[in-house]
């Protein structure tokens, strides 16, 4: 339909969008000719529209180019467009009846219609599938998978933030003791999804969101390879023999084989991720695509501690051995990532600035939290995140709440990486094995959302928890004149020594009775 010329029919075809309710549209309308404030045009009743949060950007923008039908899918409400990719595209979206924000990611219809549809669905379908099976406060969760005609799409957890890949952009490499936590977050999620049996394959910046309160989620499971299907062959037939993953983030052995790689394939690609945080480029930031493929098999990137003189030489061994072309010479597991970089995660991280986080559209806003509503609490879901890593829940079983503690559990497992020697000398050690500690359920985060574009205006959070947990409160000391803590047992034995004596006189008193009577 052709662009609206005049506001009577812009005006018409918002009625016939459902966008706003009628009595309300004609509420703000009739508003607006009281004051003697007509809008002039379309584009200055739109602008006034989406000032006054009726309609977002989004709708303005569809609506200007004569567009009025789509933005309503099942329950959903279309407020935003905030990602696009070869497996669909993402939207932000409120649930009609709830009010709930999230993110939908619909599969083209055009995905269905061509040859390679099989596979487009199944990889869609696997998608939902792992995510329904991983519960865990560094992955982003998925709440159903809906049909709705010939379209399918995944209803998602809402996350407001922003990707690596944009933060690193606009504010460059990332402070040490910030990198150093984010990669342990992130090592914590990849833990919990490979000891129940999946390799994620496309661990990178683009794929890793940071919300307001400084945690890190994991997304886009849509290349995750599964131990289950490996004998039956569908990680091969869904591969077709192509190289899956990003040149710049793809470990040596995905690039040759994507469909026989193994948890240490992520870890290789978060260590090219951790250079990257902490140098604001990848491994080589030169080339064709086909040239970094070739570069990931032979060459070695220039070392990390040489365009970042102030990281720490034990750091700097911890990114060098994840960055290992063998497999074999790599960290073996994200838990040892994880306990690898313990001894630089001592200092608090402040939750990210409030100017790189990108503002809401208006009435998604206005819509969840109105006019009145409390602010959330600063940095909740930071410390319940603290508690869970502490506790080492979410990593060692089949969820994150209560399941049956596993070998890969965070607070004692198989592997534990460098030791606080090896981090001070630069030499990667083992430290032996140790049982592991059965965990306590993780709290749920309560987090809302997914991409860089999900966003809230709360109030400046609090700074991060430590993610080592707080130490232990030295013990109080008791004042000089504090009572004697034996006393009470003293006076407790005379009473008991008094109700003997007595209850002996009684038997003694009534035995002499009886011998009197007896006579």
């Amino acid at each position: 339909m052709a662009a609206p010329l005049t506001v009577d029919e812009l005006i018409d075809r918002l009625r016939r969008s459902k966008l706003v309710p009628v009595d309300k549209l004609e509420g703000f309308l009739a508003g607006l000719s009281s004051a003697g404030n007509p809008p002039a045009d379309v584009p200055d009743l739109l602008a006034r529209l989406v000032a006054a949060g009726m309609i977002t950007r989004f709708h303005a923008d569809r609506l200007a180019a004569g567009k009025y039908k789509g933005f309503v899918l099942g329950s959903y409400l279309i407020l935003d467009q905030i990602g696009s990719g070869g497996m669909g595209q993402v939207y932000l979206a409120e649930h009609a009846a709830m009010r709930r924000l999230v993110a939908l990611k619909v599969l083209p219809v055009t995905a269905t219609e061509t040859a390679e549809d099989g596979v487009a669905r199944e990889r869609f379908l696997r998608e939902a599938r792992v995510a329904a099976t991983l519960d865990h406060p560094n992955i982003v969760r998925v709440f159903d998978l809906c049909h709705e005609g010939r379209l399918m799409y995944l209803v998602m957890e809402y996350v407001e933030g922003i990707s690596f890949q944009a933060l690193v952009a606009r504010a460059g490499p990332l402070p040490v003791a910030a990198a150093v936590q984010y990669v342990r977050q992130v090592a914590f999620g990849l833990g919990h999804a490979h000891e129940l049996g999946f390799v994620h394959r496309d661990v990178k910046p683009a794929n890793l969101l940071l919300d307001r309160t400084g945690v890190v989620k994991i997304l886009d499971l849509g290349l995750v390879r599964s131990e289950a299907d490996a004998g039956a062959g569908l990680t091969k037939q869904l591969d077709h023999k192509g190289v899956l993953g990003t040149a710049d983030y793809v470990a040596p052995e995905q690039a040759m084989d994507s469909s026989n790689v193994d948890p240490r394939a992520d870890v290789y690609s978060l260590g090219a991720t951790f250079y990257f945080l902490l140098t604001g480029r990848p491994l080589f930031p030169d080339g064709r695509t086909a040239q970094k493929l070739v570069w990931q098999q032979i060459k070695d990137p220039v070392p990390v501690a040489r365009l970042r003189p102030d990281i720490p030489p034990g750091l700097a061994a911890v990114v060098h051995t994840m960055l290992q072309k063998k497999p074999a010479d790599r960290l073996q597991s994200a838990l040892e990532v994880f306990e690898a970089l313990e001894p630089w995660a001592h200092d608090a991280v402040p939750p990210p600035d409030e100017a790189l986080m990108p503002n809401p559209p208006t009435r998604s806003a206005a819509g969840r939290l109105g006019p009145s509503a409390p602010a959330r609490a600063t940095n909740a879901t930071s410390q319940l995140l603290t508690a869970a890593m502490r506790s080492g829940s979410g990593v060692g079983g089949p969820s994150s709440a209560g399941g049956t503690p596993g070998s890969g559990s965070l607070a004692g497992g198989p592997r534990s990486g460098l030791s606080a020697a090896g981090a001070s000398s630069g030499k990667v050690v083992k430290k032996p094995r140790v049982p592991p500690v059965p965990r306590t359920p993780t709290p749920d985060t309560g987090a809302v959302g997914v991409e860089e574009t999900q966003r809230t205006p709360d109030p400046k959070p609090a700074p991060t928890a430590r993610l080592k947990g707080p130490r232990k409160p030295a013990p109080v000391p008791e004042p000089d004149d504090a009572p004697d803590p034996a006393a009470p047992f003293a006076w407790r034995r005379l009473a008991v020594l008094a109700g003997l004596l007595v209850a002996a006189g009684m038997a003694f008193g009534g035995l002499l009775l009886l011998l009197l009577r007896g006579r």
